[in-house]
């Protein structure tokens, strides 16, 4: 990974890749955690991508607690035009007050469909909950006041005070013999942005804890656990305990009907390794049914310390670690492989952590892992505080679910 910065204090990465087509992430160190006022960057996330749609640009956005990141792509032979395209939509935007208006009224219609909704209601509390010693609190009656209040100045004011030097990063993933091309285009463009400076954001603590949510209706059970993973730089060794975990997870939760999402979540520029499951009671007038489920829901989550211990505590087999090394191999293959994610996650490295991430050096490094580094990497994450969000569930299972986890 190359790195350049202009005169300006933008930041340029650069990552040679075989092929003919390219990627870049224009990202700027500006997200919901450090607005200047509460929604704007969801606004203007909103505005640029309502306008890149209608003009037909290829923008993708990538929400981030700490960052704002559009990114975009194609065949190299077109690297002018599209980063002019980029420029114009995130840097020059076209405002107006029905633009404004039209963009505010859709965040509130999508927040107002998405606020009951058992999965947002149980992510939002693990959120939370994990920070809860710091004021992050989520009211949507208050975001939808603070986010109509919202006016053509406020965006105005937010992109001149963050859409500057050293505020931005642009990632590019793509030939090397264009390298030069991109730092030409860069400085004709993004050079031209006064140096300003770089947002900052509070530090924030993970502390874990627990949180139940009584849950709208008797339809659905859900829990949420997690463990903060931050300031891990042993990417290979975490992808292939990930690997190992969620397949024995899922082989081991389908006889019970419930559902299983190991995934790294990314809050406020923190990453935790978080577990969800959960299962639909189809017929809630059943009693029996409803007892059922509750029960397989309560075996789920004794599968689910059963399977951390067995992690933390044993070395796996010769061949779970050849099928979990292959696993993770080919979900870093399929990263690698997609359009735009790379270039997001290098900017946010080195904005957050000041590194480096090569996916390939990952890929590599998975082969040399071994099944000491996985017992020893999940001692690491699991013997730390634990998040733990249940919805649905009643006081005597809530107490049994803390109970156990403890």
């Amino acid at each position: 990974m190359k790195q350049i910065i202009l005169q300006n204090g933008t930041t340029l990465l650069m990552n040679g890749t075989a092929g003919r087509s390219f990627e870049i992430s224009l990202v700027i160190k500006t997200g919901h955690i450090n607005e200047p006022k509460l929604g704007l960057a969801a606004l203007y996330e909103n505005i640029v991508i309502r306008q890149a749609r209608r003009s037909k640009k290829n923008i993708v956005p990538s929400y981030g607690g700490d960052i704002t990141a559009f990114s975009t792509g194609g065949s190299i032979a077109t690297i002018g035009k599209t980063m002019l395209e980029l420029w114009d939509s995130c840097c020059n935007p076209h405002l107006t007050e029905l633009e404004i208006s039209d963009a505010a009224q859709d965040i509130l219609q999508h927040t107002v469909d998405l606020a009951h909704v058992p999965e947002r209601q149980t992510k939002l509390a693990y959120k939370h909950t994990a920070f809860a010693e710091d004021d992050v609190v989520w009211d949507t009656a208050e975001y939808i006041r603070r986010v109509s209040e919202l006016t053509i100045d406020d965006v105005r004011k937010y992109v001149e005070s963050n859409y500057v030097g050293k505020n931005l990063i642009i990632s590019y993933n793509g030939p090397e013999d264009s390298f030069d091309k991109f730092v030409e285009r860069c400085t004709q463009l993004f050079g031209t942005l006064p140096e300003g400076k770089r947002t900052q954001v509070r530090k924030l603590l993970y502390t874990g804890g627990f949180e139940k949510i009584v849950g709208d209706e008797d339809t659905m059970l859900l829990a949420a656990f997690g463990w903060d993973i931050s300031k891990l730089s042993d990417f290979a060794e975490t992808n292939v305990l990930m690997s190992m975990l969620s397949s024995r997870l899922e082989r081991q939760l389908t006889p019970l009907h419930v559902n299983c999402n190991l995934k790294i979540a990314g809050y406020y520029g923190f990453r935790t390794m978080r577990i969800l499951i959960d299962t639909h009671i189809t017929d809630p007038g059943n009693q029996t049914a409803v007892a059922r489920a509750k029960e397989d829901f309560i075996k789920a989550i004794g599968v689910v310390c059963d399977n951390i211990k067995r992690v933390t505590n044993e070395c796996a087999s010769d061949r779970r670690m050849e099928t979990s090394r292959q696993q993770a191999m080919t979900q870093r293959l399929s990263i690698s492989n997609e359009l735009l994610p790379r270039t997001v996650e290098a900017a946010w490295l080195n904005l957050k952590r000041g590194i480096s991430y090569d996916n390939e050096r990952c890929i590599a490094k998975i082969w040399q892992v071994d099944a000491a580094d996985i017992r020893d990497m999940a001692e690491k994450i699991f013997a730390q505080k634990l998040t733990l969000v249940t919805y649905g569930v009643d006081e005597v299972d809530y107490d049994k679910i803390v109970a156990r986890m403890k």
